[in-house]
């Protein structure tokens, strides 16, 4: 099962040959494509369905402890992020008979280190819906921050947009905001 072409959603084929998380380890790669493959591989490995098996393990080896957090205009600290894919992850188990997701593109723009960066992903996200027995599929977009800590790539900011209808209740909010340095 896969998006239907007609919609614009263009699924990319899993080999080891394409896989982001093969390829990332590539010495000779620059910058750009290190910090892309990273990026696809840990949103892949991280995203809240049941499938995806220990989703939350890739969570907490990604997201930076102080993660600022978007969804929608929705904003959450790394433990509300936590619990709003926890929250996800059950709704869509119960949601979805089958459930898909994938890139579409990914533009990374390494900082001067090479290591962190900024990284924008455009993907597709659906599948078959118990409940009104056909397919649905969504647009999914994120923004993405990457510094090293602790030695360590590890998302420091995230924000990510979806128009796939929520029924999953949301944890309480975490306001937090952006301002230039004095």
């Amino acid at each position: 099962m896969s998006p239907p072409k007609s919609v614009g959603f263009v699924p990319r084929e899993s080999t080891a040959s394409t896989d982001p998380c093969v390829l990332q380890g590539d010495p000779g790669l620059n910058a750009s494509v290190s910090l892309q493959l990273w990026t696809e591989c840990q949103v892949t490995r991280l995203f809240p369905i049941p499938s995806n098996g220990a989703w939350d393990k890739a969570f907490a080896d990604t997201f930076c402890p102080s993660l600022l957090a978007t969804f929608n205009n929705t904003h959450y600290d790394y433990s509300g992020w936590l619990n709003l894919y926890k929250s996800f992850n059950a709704t869509i188990g119960k949601t979805f008979a089958h459930f898909e997701h994938g890139l579409t593109s990914t533009l990374a723009v390494p900082d001067a280190n090479g290591i962190g960066g900024l990284a924008y992903l455009i993907g597709w996200e659906g599948g078959y819906h118990n409940y009104l027995k056909k397919d649905l599929w969504f647009s999914d977009a994120a923004f993405a921050r990457v510094a090293t800590v602790n030695g360590e790539r590890q998302i420091v900011e995230f924000r990510e947009s979806s128009n796939i209808p929520n029924t999953a209740p949301l944890p309480e909010p975490r306001e937090w905001t952006c301002a230039f340095k004095d």
